[in-house]
């Protein structure tokens, strides 16, 4: 088993270390560019802030694609194997528990193991995946504003992101270590049936509902595609607090819709994977209720920009796209710090 992951998980390392260190060079240069943007009247050095800006997202990219590749390699290599003389009397179990249960567990087929087919934004890949969202919008905004300093911002905060990623979050330094040791304890079992056994119950499960579930492709990328959006939403949103300017307005407005019809299509989705995995009693879930707050606010932004042109209205406008940015970060942090189904463990 060890044998296994490591011929996974040290090319992977490998690799990786040298995308993070390549994304974390070039970030820099970004933002040392960037801050001269935003603090000069005029443009400094656009077309080399620019091919940074390209050369960034290409890195982000190869850095996918390596996730991919990893993926890939546990769905091949890692499945849930029983002995075949065994798995009679695991599906007789998981009968009975499927007559009891309301969403069925499927039963084993010897021809066929359980597999892993895991999405690719769990552990600390769910940042590279928002942080790489970001980015590619972020490209986006810069290619359609006039305005060098709101470019420069951009690559500001993305040279930040980068940072916390490279310091704090990186995907590749230790691959999936939670998935990895949950795993290692099956792996550990051998060929002793009750060990197997026992694992499998308590793997099975968590595969099913977590792992594999199509949810999980559908609800958690939609809603880091709505805080990628609602980052650039914030960013023109402090602009527009300095200075009137009908196309950073627009180019933030255009984004906060994007978002929020992420925002509220991610929600709903989770609505029918959250009664399957957890059952009816989730409602007050922290992190649901604080989403719940967050898309109201959301809403209201959308609202007040349709009365932008009545006095003073631009400038409210500005604080509650200001404040969606900040009950975005107090939803997701609330995960770690108030107990609930979305409490990371």
């Amino acid at each position: 088993m060890n044998l296994i992951m490591q011929s996974i998980t040290g090319p992977f390392s490998y690799i990786g270390q040298g995308i993070m260190i390549a994304l974390l060079a070039f970030s820099l240069l970004g933002g040392i560019m960037g801050v001269m943007n935003v603090s000069r009247k005029d443009s400094v050095a656009f077309p080399v802030l620019q091919w940074t800006f390209v050369g960034i997202n290409l890195i982000f990219m190869a850095g996918f694609v390596l996730i991919c590749w990893l993926h890939y390699q546990i769905y091949q290599t890692l499945p849930l194997e029983f002995p075949e003389a065994i798995v009679p009397l695991v599906n007789q179990q998981l009968e009975l528990i499927n007559a009891q249960a309301q969403y069925a567990f499927p039963l084993l087929d010897p021809a066929h193991p359980p597999r892993y087919v895991i999405p690719l934004w769990v552990e600390n890949e769910k940042y590279y995946f928002w942080f790489t969202c970001y980015s590619f919008m972020a490209f986006f905004a810069f290619l359609h504003t006039a305005s060098h300093r709101l470019k420069g911002a951009l690559v500001v905060l993305l040279t930040l992101q980068i940072s916390i990623l490279y310091w704090f979050a990186n995907p590749f330094s230790q691959p999936l270590p939670k998935f990895f040791s949950e795993i290692g304890a099956w792996y550990a079992a051998g060929d002793d049936p009750r060990q197997m056994f026992g694992e499998f119950m308590r793997l099975y499960p968590r595969m099913i509902f977590y792992y594999n579930t199509h949810y999980m492709w559908l609800h958690p990328p939609m809603l880091f595609l709505s805080y990628s959006a609602i980052t650039v939403t914030f960013i023109t949103s402090v602009f527009m607090l300095v200075k009137r300017d009908v196309e950073i307005e627009t180019l933030g407005y255009d984004s906060a819709k994007f978002g929020y019809f992420m925002l509220t299509l991610g929600m709903l989705l989770g609505y029918p994977w959250a009664l399957q995995a957890w059952g009816p009693n989730w409602w007050w879930d922290p992190k649901i209720c604080s989403s719940i707050m967050m898309w109201a606010i959301y809403s209201t932004y959308l609202h007040t920009r349709l009365y932008a042109n009545k006095k003073l209205m631009w400038y409210f406008t500005s604080i509650l796209g200001i404040v969606c940015f900040v009950a975005m970060i107090f939803t997701f942090i609330s995960s770690f710090y108030f107990p609930g189904e979305h409490t990371f463990q």
